[in-house]
């Protein structure tokens, strides 16, 4: 019985109006473009172009996993959605990748494992290819494997001597590999893009970080984040300021966007549901800093818009506050969004989160701008 899927007419706006003191548009905002060494440099106030707008949600499909057979997974751990509209579910678990159409019909599964010992510990769905492959990382064995569709095993790369933080694959196959190296008593990360043979292309950038000795956790530290675009290019962004630098495919520095910000406090709330989550282990010693970074992470539609989230709760302390820039890198709009986008599929949205009973659900969502 095939009940992964279930559809729903109603329409969910998970987004609020932004109530800002009215006034022109025209004489209120106020951004900037300039060029300097061939990249376009934007720079934005802190309030948008649009006042009061809204993004408006009509869910579409709901994969739940509790369907049977090649229609049950027993969680998410990550998905994929290729040019085609097919669903590529990982269940990490099961060590299976789940293989939808755009419908939601089952097209069967793919039994991840190494080729060596016939297992594959923590699969992670990292990217597709223009040739049509799913490109699966084993985080326990660092290796980097590429399958078809119908579940061959068309190559393997392996990550050795390489700390991967996060990794990602563009349509071309080459790999995006955020790293990390320990430098007592820091941590150098690096974002780095390699062709598909493991040779680097070039470096995008790198920060430091304090490293955790002993009893220590350092929480809230700002971490560098990146996503690939559907055309491949590179959106980066190291949120110790509030600055989202655009790099082409082949990793040329094109556009960097810019913001005036007003970091936000960590609250007691917050430290104590972080104490919380620690609450078996009292002898690390949790420190705190007294700001949050800049934002937490964004994504990439396929016009070019970037949604940022913030740290600022959502109304009722529902979700967060996104901040949007468009393809220009002009601050248009400010949304609360009660779950994170994850990926925008042509003009769909998939949001992951998780029903009453608990169990994460992959959404897909067709979505409408308000803009006022």
């Amino acid at each position: 019985m095939k009940n992964t899927i279930y559809r729903k007419s109603a329409i969910l706006i998970l987004a609020a109006l932004a109530f800002i003191p009215a006034c022109s548009k025209k004489k209120s905002f106020q951004a900037t473009t300039t060029t300097e060494r061939g990249i376009l440099i934007t720079k934005n106030p802190d309030q948008p172009l649009h006042k009061k707008s809204s993004l408006k949600l009509v869910e579409e499909l709901v994969f739940n996993g509790k369907g049977a057979g090649e229609d049950g997974f027993s969680t998410i751990d990550s998905f994929a959605v290729d040019r085609d509209g097919t669903v590529f579910i990982c269940d990490e678990r099961a060590a299976l990748i789940k293989i939808f159409d755009g419908q939601g019909r089952s097209l069967g599964s793919i039994r991840t494992s190494l080729p060596e010992s016939g297992e594959m510990p923590n699969p992670q769905i990292v990217g597709t290819t223009a040739q049509g492959e799913l490109a699966v990382e084993s985080t326990g064995h660092g290796r980097l494997l590429f399958y078809s569709r119908d579940g061959r095993l068309l190559r393997s790369t392996p990550l050795a001597g390489i700390n991967t933080f996060r990794l990602g694959v563009n349509s071309r196959g080459e790999i995006l590999i955020h790293l990390y190296r320990y430098v007592r008593p820091n941590v150098l990360y690096s974002l780095r893009l390699y062709d598909s043979a493991l040779k680097e292309i070039k470096t995008l950038g790198h920060y430091w970080e304090p490293q955790s000795v002993g009893n220590d956790l350092y929480a809230y530290l700002p971490i560098l984040w990146w996503v690939i675009d559907r055309g491949d290019r590179i959106v980066y962004g190291n949120p110790k300021i509030y600055e989202i630098q655009i790099f082409s495919p082949d990793g040329t520095p094109t556009r960097i966007i810019r913001k005036d910000h007003q970091p936000l406090p960590v609250s007691e709330e917050e430290k104590a549901a972080y104490r919380k989550e620690y609450a078996k282990a009292p002898y690390i010693l949790i420190r705190f800093p007294e700001i949050h970074s800049a934002f937490q992470k964004f994504t990439i539609d396929e016009k070019g818009w970037i949604y940022v989230m913030t740290w600022e709760r959502g109304p009722g302390g529902q979700g967060y506050w996104y901040d949007v820039f468009d393809d220009q890198g002009i601050y248009t709009a400010r949304i609360a969004l009660n779950r994170m986008p994850q990926l925008w599929a042509g003009d769909r949205l998939y949001t992951l989160g998780k029903d009453a009973s608990g169990n994460v659900v992959l959404t897909r969502s067709a979505y409408q701008w308000d803009l006022r």
